[in-house]
C-alpha cells in the first residue's frame, strides 16, 4: 500500500504557492459555507522547506506558474469540485 502524506491548509495564497512549487492538490474540503481546506499530496515531504521558502521570502516561483495555480484553485472552489 501505498504511503501517503497530506498536508492541509485554510490560506487560499499559501495553498496557490504550494500548488505553483508542484505538489500536487488532492482534494478541497468544505467547512461552512465561507470556508474551504486545500488538501496536498505530499508524498516527497516537500512543503515543509516550500513553507519555510515562503516565510523567509525565499520561495522563487515563475509568475505564470503562481497565476495559474490562483486561477485553478478559484475555479475549483467555486465549481465545488
Amino acid at each position: 500500500m501505498e504511503n501517503t502524506i497530506e498536508f492541509k491548509s485554510n490560506d487560499f495564497y499559501l495553498s496557490a504557492c504550494i500548488l505553483a512549487s508542484g505538489i500536487p492538490l488532492k482534494r478541497i474540503e468544505y467547512g461552512d459555507p465561507r470556508s474551504a481546506s486545500f488538501i496536498f499530496d505530499d508524498l516527497e515531504n516537500k512543503v515543509p522547506q516550500i513553507l519555510a521558502d515562503h516565510w523567509n521570502k525565499k520561495l522563487l516561483l515563475p509568475t505564470r506558474n503562481l497565476i495559474e495555480a490562483i486561477n485553478e484553485l478559484k475555479t475549483r472552489l467555486h465549481s465545488g469540485v
